[in-house]
């Protein structure tokens, strides 16, 4: 119950973002709907991928020299929405063209639909971690429910709602302002720690090691296309993609649900590596498996989307509390130049070689990534240790600073500070206080001279506002706030 509310009250005022999200990934992912045309393997070709990759990285490079974003731009946004309708509606029903022309057609869809959709990204930014987190889920799921239900309406339907798609993509883009939308608490993402080259590496190589992984099964597209002429109908395969983008926003759901901590990113390796030998394995088996294909390849492509829009929140902000969008420039063009690098390979070399080169990759991968998320762990073990609980019954094992760490804040005012960004009740800053100091609930209820039920309602509801799930990740939060802090206050130009 308490989640459900958390979720309303993340998505209060948010419907014109959720809806022009959920049209966006859906014009991403417009050329590749067989409801809409039949799909071919040319319109995958490696050039379009490259000048996306090329402009959106360039956009990423000079946004990371400044303190703006793009999409605050109305111009940008503007721009970005007509070339994406326009380019999209040729893709579409541009008939009569030569191959040349396609190419640009082609081009110009790929930058401008990449673009609505980075954008996008960028525009939430202004919610807070959370609820831009929760608006892309909610835009997950309802672009899945949309695309499921293209495969049973009328072609004239069809046609008449795909076309709209980037105006209403693009109109909510223009329209929507992150400052209108009413106050909610916004839990902050844990972030990564950059001090050291170490750490770095750590940071970029689980962020973008995943993507290089995904980008490989860009060469499975030519499986299922055969299909389209066969038994299985291009409904049947628009259901099925449809199922699948849906199981992808119920993902990501879980993962904000059980997963908003350390483990944000860990999990993001976990889900996209694994599962991309099982696309390869039921891509060689398509005509029996291609149900089961689309399920794999479409909700793990979308829980990579959902990532990469997140990573203005995984990396620290800038002076002043600015969160860079830098980040998601970067991410999103490695996304598109890897897909590239391996449209490219697989075009130029024989099926065996490719498929040695895709699995090395994928390996190579695989472990890399197990390396760093080992590192990551111990990065962040390293800080902490276990201590015996509060005075009371036995002991309990909870994190907390290990001899010899900065000095930190006062924690009266760090809780202040917590409480006051999570707008806290009196009762509420009182346990908080407590549980910082690793209390636990009988001790707390005893100080408080009040039962522990009512101590663990109070815990409850300090946690659904706070976006943690156990008393460790609370103090992690803590530490969070008093890095930040001590950050400031070693930099006073920062406050002004």
């Amino acid at each position: 119950m308490d989640s459900s509310r958390s979720l309303k009250a993340s998505l209060r005022g948010t419907r014109c973002a959720v809806i022009g999200v959920a049209c966006a990934l859906m014009v991403l992912e417009i050329q590749r709907m067989p409801v809409g045309h039949a799909v071919s393997f040319s319109m995958f070709a490696p050039v379009p991928y490259v000048f996306e990759a090329i402009l959106i990285g360039t956009v990423g490079m000079a946004l990371a020299r400044g303190r703006r974003h793009g999409a605050a731009l109305g111009a940008v946004r503007a721009v970005t929405a007509a070339v994406a309708t326009l380019s999209t509606w040729l893709v579409m029903w541009g008939i009569g063209f030569d191959d040349a022309v396609m190419v640009q057609i082609r081009i110009a869809y790929r930058i401008s639909t990449g673009l609505l959709v980075v954008l996008w990204g960028e525009r939430l930014i202004g919610l807070g971690a959370w609820r831009a987190a929760c608006v892309i889920a909610a835009g997950c799921l309802l672009s899945g429910v949309a695309t499921l239900a293209l495969a049973f309406v009328p072609q004239v339907v069809v046609d008449g709602f795909l076309g709209l798609l980037p105006v209403a993509a693009g109109a909510a883009l223009v329209s929507f302002r992150p400052d209108r939308c009413p106050a909610a608490p916004s839990p902050a993402l844990p972030v990564f720690t950059l001090a050291t080259m170490r750490e770095r590496v750590v940071a970029v190589g689980l962020v973008v090691l995943p993507l290089l992984c995904r980008a490989t099964t860009i060469s499975t597209q030519h499986s299922w296309m055969q299909l389209q002429q066969q038994a299985v109908a291009s409904a049947d395969i628009q259901a099925a993609i449809g199922a699948a983008i849906i199981i992808g926003g119920g993902v990501v759901g879980l993962i904000l649900r059980f997963a908003w901590s350390r483990s944000f990113v860990l999990v993001f390796d976990l889900v996209v590596v694994p599962v991309t030998f099982m696309a390869f394995y039921t891509a060689s088996l398509a005509n029996d498996l291609w149900a089961l294909h689309f399920l794999i390849v479409d909700s793990t492509y979308k829980i990579v989307l959902f990532y990469v829009l997140m990573t203005p929140f995984l990396f620290p902000p800038r002076k002043g509390g600015f969160v860079s969008s830098a980040p998601l420039y970067g991410s999103f063009a490695f996304l598109i130049a890897a897909r590239a690098l391996f449209s490219g390979l697989h075009a130029v070399l024989p099926a065996s070689t490719y498929a040695a080169v895709a699995v090395v990759t994928v390996l190579a991968v695989f472990a890399v990534a197990s390396v760093l998320a080992l590192l990551y762990v111990h990065q962040h073990a390293g800080v902490m240790a276990v201590s015996a609980d509060a005075p009371g019954r036995g002991a309990a094992r909870v994190p907390m600073p290990v001899a010899g760490a900065p000095l930190r804040p006062a924690m009266e005012h760090l809780c202040a500070m917590v409480g006051d960004r999570f707008e806290l009740t009196p009762r509420e800053r009182d346990v908080l206080f407590l549980l910082a100091q690793n209390y636990r609930a009988p001790y707390i209820a005893e100080k408080l001279v009040v039962s522990q039920s009512t101590v663990k309602t109070h815990m409850r509801n300090l946690y659904g506002k706070l976006g943690v799930h156990s008393q460790a990740e609370l103090l992690l939060l803590i530490d969070r706030e008093a890095e930040g802090l001590s950050a400031r206050e070693e930099d006073p130009a920062s406050l002004r």
